[in-house]
């Protein structure tokens, strides 16, 4: 009986599509926007930086906001927003469509690694080296201690939330 399996060896090769360049640092983090023609990338060179995914060329000036590292970016549930987290240990909200900080908040006190969103877009959790997780509440802008204290977790650091 005769195999329609080939001894032939396949091999998948990925392929870059686009090339971003611009950061003068590594890149930590990068969220697609609604839409699917752009991107968010962030820096330890301290900037967040929108591309055109089909040119790779940035769109605007870096949005900045200090000198401090970017590590960590996640989109909101509308899309209307993004969060990121610094190495000093301030968790910034940004609006999209003025690429400004809007909130910036504090409490931390290591670098925050990373950062989500609830499904409803009303709380972002932050995960930082201070060994602690925050929740935030983004209307306020306050930190959600009765509901979510901060969370000693009892380790070194919060990689991932």
């Amino acid at each position: 009986m005769a195999s329609s399996i080939s001894n032939k060896k396949v091999t998948s090769a990925i392929t870059h599509h686009q090339k971003f360049e611009g950061h003068t640092d590594w890149v930590w983090g990068a969220i697609h926007l609604p839409g699917g023609q752009r991107i968010i990338t962030c820096s330890l060179d301290g900037s967040l930086r929108v591309w055109n995914v089909k040119s790779g060329k940035q769109i605007g000036e870096d949005w900045r906001d200090g000198d401090s590292e970017v590590y960590s970016i996640a989109l909101s549930p509308d899309g209307k927003k993004v969060v990121s987290g610094s190495r000093d240990g301030a968790v910034r909200l940004w609006d999209i469509d003025t690429c400004k900080v809007v909130k910036k908040w504090t409490g931390h006190t290591g670098t925050v690694w990373s950062v989500c969103w609830s499904r409803d877009g009303r709380r972002v959790l932050s995960g930082s080296y201070d060994g602690t997780a925050r929740q935030w509440e983004v209307e306020s802008g306050e930190t959600i201690e009765n509901i979510l204290a901060s969370i000693e977790t009892g380790h070194k650091e919060v990689y991932a939330v």
